[in-house]
């Protein structure tokens, strides 16, 4: 089985929407993508990740997808020391440093600040609908491997969020989400892919081939959005990735 997640293209918070840019990147995600054997797709209820959806099936021979709230973005906000209002995807530096447990696949969750109900009711509910959704197509959670049931050579995709994936990657790979949430960044519109492998009749993982690739957007000349990352240098006040892409030179 192939997994490909998607996050949204560049959004258009405000408006609940995308920007000009990220309906380019959605079209030109869907092009790119248009050759591919698409067997389902599931997409979150937000119309961000819906007119990103929207681009794929424009071009691939699949045309219609599933809209999963549990794909919403992973938006409970927890309590901080220095903050009562943050998500927890979205931590300070000094505050990582300062708990060594957020780095651990468990423990995490015992950190105070995210032993918190509605996070921790969200968590279980993505890994839940997650590992359903797989048992469907034929690999069921063995604790940290799949029992391939039914192997198959299956592409599902999933349209979310940043936030959505890093927790999603964490219950695939076996890795916290705090980690995978402040040390990565998959830009809009990237595709992240994941294959299972059955080294051992029976017995599957999922192995991340590709991370938050934007392959589509530069054979496209489109330069990625700056959009989920933060200043490279404190006070840059960057506001858009500015590097202008010539694949012709």
């Amino acid at each position: 089985m192939r997994i490909l997640i998607v996050r949204h293209a560049e959004p258009d918070y405000k408006n609940n929407t995308l920007t000009e840019k990220g309906f380019r990147e959605a079209d030109m995600l869907g092009k790119y993508l248009k050759d591919e054997k698409i067997d389902k797709i599931f997409v979150s209820s937000l119309p961000r990740a819906i007119y990103t959806a929207d681009g794929i099936t424009r071009y691939n021979a699949t045309k219609t997808y599933e809209v999963c709230d549990w794909l919403r973005e992973m938006d409970p906000r927890i309590d901080l020391p220095y903050d009562t209002e943050r998500l927890s995807w979205d931590l300070a530096p000094t505050y990582l440093n300062a708990e060594d447990k957020l780095y651990d696949k468990d423990e995490w969750k015992n950190v105070k600040s995210m032993n918190n109900a509605e996070l921790q009711s969200r968590v279980a509910e993505l890994n839940e609908k997650l590992n359903e959704t797989l048992k469907k197509f034929g690999y069921e959670k063995n604790g940290k491997t799949y029992k391939a049931v039914q192997p198959n050579h299956l592409t599902l995709v999933f349209v979310c969020h940043f936030g959505a994936e890093s927790y999603m990657l964490a219950n695939l790979l076996n890795i916290s989400p705090v980690a995978l949430s402040n040390h990565t960044c998959a830009r809009p519109s990237s595709v992240t892919t994941l294959y299972t492998e059955e080294r051992e009749k029976g017995e599957a993982i999922f192995r991340m081939i590709e991370f938050g690739s934007v392959n589509h957007l530069l054979v496209s000349n489109e330069a990625p959005s700056f959009m989920a990352r933060f200043d490279e240098v404190y006070g840059d006040g960057n506001q858009e990735y500015k590097k202008v892409i010539n694949l012709k030179k």
